[in-house]
């Protein structure tokens, strides 16, 4: 028995990385999984394969999530291939996440709101009203950052968009109050999302003795945090964001080595 048996997962940006260790958990607490991506590649196919190595079912939805109008057509069609959804991962990022303020022009600037805000936002309602038109008790989950609770150079635009999911989080639970539908946030730290050169998940931790924890956080470490919130354990957390960052916001250290001096 799985924490998510027969649950229908969509998790956005599962191609590698975070989402793929969130795709690979879910399904192996028992939950089919919809992977999306705007790259169709080997390393897509990879995600969907750990999935499928699990028993479960895992469908591929190839759209970037900055607009809308993909964000509907996902949806729709993770619906048409599971028949209903309960949990919505929201975890696509665009690359590079952080750029020199004096370089950031208006393009960068609203690629990274339209895919780090305004996406999450709309697929948030999309998930909601279809979890609402099918008396789904369901969950809503943004991966935000760090970033949202601390200033670091060449990361402002990426923090706003972060600190803005946070809030928002909050006001969808006032939203969508009454209807069961939960709707949070988890602030990753120094997460390490190498592609492993072999067949492994994820990749070995660092060990980062300055941290409290003592390494680098892994994509298993956010996936953990996905499943509590999605399952019964977390049913009573609404409008909360999670920091899962090994103690770097509680000791107020960066992701590298503080100055010995």
């Amino acid at each position: 028995m799985g924490l998510l048996d027969g649950k229908k997962v969509l998790v956005t940006g599962a191609r590698k990385g975070i989402g793929r260790g969130i795709a690979y958990k879910v399904a192996m607490e028992g939950a089919d999984v919809g992977v999306n991506d705007y790259i169709d590649d080997e390393e897509t196919q990879k995600t969907i394969n750990l999935v499928e190595s699990l028993g479960r079912k895992c469908s591929s939805h190839i759209f970037d999530v900055s607009k809308k109008n993909n964000i509907d057509s996902m949806v729709d069609e993770f619906l048409d291939s599971h028949g209903s959804i309960d949990v919505l991962v929201n975890n696509a990022i665009m690359q590079p996440q952080l750029k020199p303020f004096n370089e950031i022009d208006e393009e960068w600037w609203d690629y990274m709101m339209d895919l780090s805000l305004k996406g999450y936002f709309f697929a948030c309602q999309k998930a909601s009203k279809e979890m609402v038109k099918r008396s789904i008790q369901g969950s809503l989950i943004c991966i935000s950052s760090v970033h949202s609770f601390r200033a670091a150079k060449d990361w402002t635009p990426y923090g706003i968009a972060k600190m803005g999911i946070r809030r928002m989080v909050k006001g969808l639970a006032a939203d969508l109050a009454g209807t069961g539908i939960n709707s949070n946030c988890i602030a990753p730290g120094a997460i390490n999302n190498t592609i492993p050169d072999d067949d492994r998940i994820e990749p070995e931790a660092i060990n980062m003795p300055w941290f409290p924890s003592g390494r680098q956080g892994l994509p298993s470490d956010i996936a953990n945090a996905v499943v509590f919130l999605s399952s019964k354990m977390g049913e009573y957390v609404n409008g909360e964001t999670i920091l899962v960052d090994g103690g770097m916001i509680a000791t107020g250290l960066g992701d590298g080595r503080p100055d010995d001096k």
